[in-house]
């Protein structure tokens, strides 16, 4: 016997009821093969005495014990008589003396507390989040305000009640499901709940008085999520550096990616394990959620090209949801966003880029301070020096209780060529130059459609704004900015440079 032993073979050198549990292992998990009368070391036969009886007790201690069939046969390896014993997968739970055991790896495990919960809804073919709550919460007890004027400004329809039966949220007897009551405003699930620190330095300390700011929140997810996003706004800072018409902002961490990395969180967290919640820490130079259960399903974190990860639902229901409500958009693209902040659509200086760890019982996503251990000197070198910006001043921007981290070498900054509002625009700002020379007058939406935004606020936000400062870009109602009807047009100095080319 040459093959060893994995997660779906073992090798016993004789028969004893106490395999019965490893029979049941095999049964739960995705079936497996033991071999009875093989030398576990040297994989050598070594046979078992009374095969002939072992044939027929076997096969019956299996039925008898479990209720599943097993196919047990005799084989003949070098003389020897061996027993082997192929189980295949249920696709029910199987029991062994009131335990659920389940193989795992090369070892056995006997299923307890929320993995013994986690198992059997899978078995059953049912997610957490579509079961009825354990207490029978009713839909009528409870208030869904926050989710309905949510539902109304992006659906644009009235949330229904006939709707919480088709989505989901709850039964047709009235019973809330587990999504149901994670939307409500009050949630009753008792472990719906954020823990939100601001500790003072780069590490935790032993006491509260250590901590900036503490909060701890809990209710429905879609105030959780506002409340921890607006947390992270209040307890960070922006720097940004002035220039002849128009400013450049740094900032410490980009909103998308604090939003997507919260939404992750909030929405694949393990709900099964009741005595958690979900944490943001910030630190001095670095920002982490981490929220209970680690990665789902059988693959690892490291399986994965983190940054093309695919979506890997724990709570399917909960999910849909929050694509139907676009507080998230298509499947699978959270991760690549929160790296496209941080490459792309922000500056940074040090290079520093998101890291994503999955545990046995947690996940977390640890968002680096962007601007962390610069003066705001140094971050002008950025714009305006070949020389790469190498160590930090000796007193950073946000003053640590430890030493300050010495940030990475700063790979070197192109000079600036031209002028500075031809060197300041990026590749979107001037597609919307061009855009606009073409187009004329635009409002925000088809400006997003025709340079491929998908989302019109991120057009206003990190691609107008400057174009409006700098002068390039006017508002056809200036007096009124924030109007429904507001839309864009070039400026006598926008078609100067968009006829100069460098709009294109």
């Amino acid at each position: 016997m040459k093959r060893d032993e994995s997660q779906n073979v073992e090798y016993k050198e004789s028969w004893h009821d106490k395999y019965l549990a490893w029979i049941c292992g095999y049964a739960n998990a995705q079936g497996g093969t033991i071999y009875f009368g093989i030398e576990d070391g040297t994989k050598k036969p070594v046979g078992v005495k009374n095969a002939n009886s072992l044939m027929e007790n076997i096969p019956n201690k299996i039925r008898d014990t479990m209720g599943i069939v097993a196919d047990v046969a005799l084989l003949r390896k070098n003389g020897k008589d061996v027993i082997r014993v192929k189980v295949k997968k249920s696709i029910f739970p199987v029991c062994y003396h009131g335990e659920y055991h389940y193989r795992t790896g090369a070892v056995k495990m006997v299923l307890t507390g929320s993995s013994l919960t986690q198992f059997l809804l899978e078995k059953s073919g049912l997610d957490w989040d579509a079961a009825p709550t354990f207490s029978g919460f009713k839909k009528d007890e409870h208030a869904f305000t926050t989710l309905a004027a949510r539902y109304k400004k992006e659906c644009k329809v009235k949330l229904l009640d006939s709707d919480f039966e088709s989505f989901g949220l709850a039964l047709p007897d009235g019973r809330l499901t587990n999504v149901g009551a994670l939307l409500a405003d009050d949630c009753p699930l008792r472990h719906s709940r954020v823990f939100c620190t601001r500790w003072n330095g780069c590490d935790m300390a032993a006491g509260v008085m250590d901590a900036k700011d503490d909060q701890e929140y809990s209710g429905g997810i879609l105030s959780m999520l506002q409340y921890a996003e607006d947390f992270v706004r209040v307890n960070s800072r922006r720097a940004w550096h002035k220039l002849a018409r128009t400013r450049v902002e740094f900032v410490e961490y980009p909103e998308r990616a604090v939003h997507e990395a919260l939404v992750n969180a909030f929405i694949h967290r393990d709900y099964l394990v009741t005595g958690s919640e979900v944490h943001v820490d910030i630190f001095d130079d670095r920002l982490e959620i981490t929220s209970p259960g680690g990665m789902p399903g059988e693959r690892s974190l490291e399986d994965f090209d983190i940054r093309s990860m695919p979506s890997i639902r724990r709570n399917p229901l909960l999910a849909d949801m929050c694509e139907r409500l676009k507080i998230m958009e298509r499947r699978g693209s959270g991760v690549k966003k929160i790296f496209e902040d941080y490459t792309k659509n922000f500056k940074n200086p040090g290079a520093r880029m998101p890291k994503l760890e999955s545990f046995p019982t947690y996940f977390r996503t640890t968002l680096p301070n962007l601007i962390y251990g610069y003066s705001d000197e140094q971050l002008a070198n950025v714009l305006h020096s070949v020389t790469p910006v190498v160590t930090p001043v000796a007193t950073p921007v946000m003053t640590p209780v430890t030493p300050p981290i010495t940030p990475p070498v700063m790979p070197p900054v192109m000079p600036l060529v031209g002028k500075p509002s031809e060197t300041l625009i990026d590749t979107v700002q001037r597609k919307v130059l061009a855009a606009l020379k073409v187009g004329g007058v635009m409002s925000t939406s088809e400006l997003a459609e025709k340079v491929g935004i998908s989302q019109p606020k991120d057009m206003r936000r990190r691609y107008l704004r400057l174009l409006l400062d700098m002068g390039l870009v006017e508002y056809t109602i200036p007096h009124k900015p924030n109007s429904r009807l507001q839309k864009y047009r070039l400026t006598e100095k926008g078609c100067e440079l968009s006829a100069s080319g460098s709009g294109k």
